[in-house]
């Protein structure tokens, strides 16, 4: 049996949705856009939100919206995607990465708490696999420092802390919709928040900076606009928001499909705890469930990551690893020099993680066959 890492499958709903946007004749930023915002604005609680062409597009202007630049430092989690720093830097601030907690994967409090200083303006908490960050003590932190708190939360669209769905927790929250998230639109990202003047300005910001767009100006306004700012080009085109409002027409099945798959790995693997460690979830949030992220115990195994990897890979099986913590990459060791000794939580986690294939067109037998290959590499390669 061959199982990929990662695999698409669209539905019905989706092409339909693209086929209604296609008919209409208008295929770029319009009516879809406004009415995929306003969905996703219910789904997160929120009650402003922007779509624009990625998650990293929407970062990026929540920096530049909130007017951080030049002499600026923005502390986030080494345990990232790279859009996640790369965007302070195209900003001009400076990027401080802060270690996490190893159970978690999420960025660590107390580690932050160490690299706050009088040029910090932001903290950008990351919702790693979907699993929320400790808002109750990040926002405190983010009060008490008069810093901006936002969440990179392209895991975890639909997960919650407590009772309050992500998205409505942070200053600012950012969504992806990349074709591996929960819910995609091809390309595209969300920047939610309930402060209109911020959104306001993204939106603004996202197509140029004019002052009217192309779909006001095709719907009956004038044809005169004038440029107010220096913008970029980061909006969603309809025909994306269309494929994402035909997959939001599903979510509920696409979510409960996850929920059950999460559900069968931890029953299959429950017995081997020994060796590997589950996600980490509790009662106090909902796990938004992006990904199925384990963690060898090294410690009892004749085996590395590396190799574990390569060993499923011979049995047909795609897995991945996230995340390569930032300080590894070749550019950030140059231009950055952050010093690894810092990071010691990443770093062991690192060595450590595997994602396993997960994804709403996974079948059982497939992911059964997944943990039995597990199974089988942790009995040969247990130490005794």
């Amino acid at each position: 049996m061959k199982v990929p890492f990662f695999r698409l499958k669209l539905g019905a709903a989706e092409k339909s949705a693209v086929s209604d946007v296609i008919k209409s004749g208008w295929v770029t930023t319009g009516p879809r856009v406004k009415e995929f915002e306003q969905k996703i604005c219910k789904l997160a609680d929120a009650k402003y939100a922007v779509a624009v062409s990625s998650g990293t597009a929407g970062l990026f202007l929540a920096l530049k919206a909130l007017s951080i630049g030049k002499g600026d430092e923005v502390i986030t989690s080494a345990y990232t995607m790279v859009a996640t720093v790369e965007v302070i830097l195209h900003c001009g601030a400076k990027p401080v990465l802060a270690d996490i907690d190893p159970v978690t994967l999420n960025i660590d409090f107390n580690s932050i708490k160490e690299k706050i200083t009088k040029k910090t303006k932001a903290i950008i908490a990351v919702d790693i696999a979907g699993w929320p960050c400790d808002y109750k003590s990040l926002k405190k932190m983010a009060k008490d420092n008069n810093l901006y708190l936002i969440d990179d939360a392209a895991h975890a669209l639909g997960g919650k802390y407590g009772n309050k769905p992500i998205g409505s927790i942070a200053d600012l929250s950012v969504f992806s919709f990349y074709p591996t998230k929960n819910i995609t639109s091809g390309e595209g990202g969300m920047v939610v928040s309930n402060s209109k003047k911020t959104i306001e300005k993204i939106k603004h910001l996202s197509l140029h900076a004019m002052s009217s767009s192309g779909w006001k100006r095709y719907s009956g306004g004038s044809w005169r606009y004038d440029v107010t700012d220096l913008g970029y080009k980061f909006n969603l085109s309809d025909l994306s928001a269309g494929l994402a409002l035909g997959q939001l027409k599903r979510s509920d099945t696409l979510q409960n499909k996850r929920i059950k798959l999460a559900a069968r790995y931890r029953k299959n693997l429950n017995d081997i705890t020994e060796y590997i460690e589950l996600p980490f979830e509790d009662k106090t949030s909902t796990h938004a469930w992006h990904l199925f992220i384990i963690k060898l115990n090294l410690s009892k195994l004749k085996i590395t990551r590396n190799q574990f990897i390569a060993e499923m890979e011979k049995r047909g099986i795609g897995c991945g690893v996230h995340f390569i913590p930032i300080y590894r990459f070749s550019y950030y060791k140059k231009s950055l020099k952050f010093n690894i000794k810092d990071f010691s939580n990443c770093e062991k986690s690192f060595k450590r993680v595997i994602s396993l294939p997960f994804y709403i067109d996974l079948s059982y037998p497939e992911l059964d066959y997944v943990c039995e290959a597990i199974k089988k590499l942790i009995k040969k390669y247990k130490k005794i």
